[in-house]
């Protein structure tokens, strides 16, 4: 049995020895085409890896995206974990121009809204001082304003 194994050691260490060879022969001491071959290898093991970092980045922007969309989906379904960013002043302006007016039942063709730090400015003339104290009370009412500003007046003097 001893014997059986060595004889599988030795030819094992020549098969290894011939492999050896034929890639030492084919990469290196052929003068025509040794060079041309090692270059080759050297070319295709780069692009494999480039290949392989491209396709590893691919996953990852991949899986960075099913994380952010679970978080998402998290946050709107447990109750009371509710972001509640200030809007920004023009968004502002536009959510009072679309809410207030609608509720006030004014007409905005010469009323302009401006929002700075939250705070909204109304300024313009309206018909009666009714329809400026609807206004300012609706446009208190929108999510998001901090406070009004009325520089609305009347045909016939200041409102508000």
């Amino acid at each position: 049995m001893a014997d059986r194994r060595n004889t599988i050691g030795h030819a094992g260490a020549l098969v290894g020895a011939a492999g050896f060879g034929a890639v030492l022969q084919h990469f290196a001491l052929d003068r025509q085409h040794a060079r041309r071959r090692r270059h080759m290898a050297r070319d295709r093991v780069m692009a494999t890896m480039r290949r392989r970092g491209r396709d590893a980045v691919r996953r990852a922007k991949y899986v960075e995206g099913k994380a952010e969309g679970v978080v998402f989906r998290t946050v709107h379904v447990v109750p009371g974990i509710h972001r509640r960013d200030q809007p920004d002043d023009m968004t502002l302006a536009q959510k009072v121009e679309s809410c207030a007016f609608r509720k006030a039942h004014v007409p905005k063709q010469d009323v302009s809204v401006n929002a700075e730090h939250g705070v909204v400015f109304l300024r313009g003339q309206l018909e009666r001082e009714e329809q400026i104290d609807a206004l300012v009370r609706s446009a208190r009412r929108v999510d998001g304003v901090k406070g009004v500003k009325s520089l609305l007046h009347t045909p016939n003097g200041w409102g508000g």
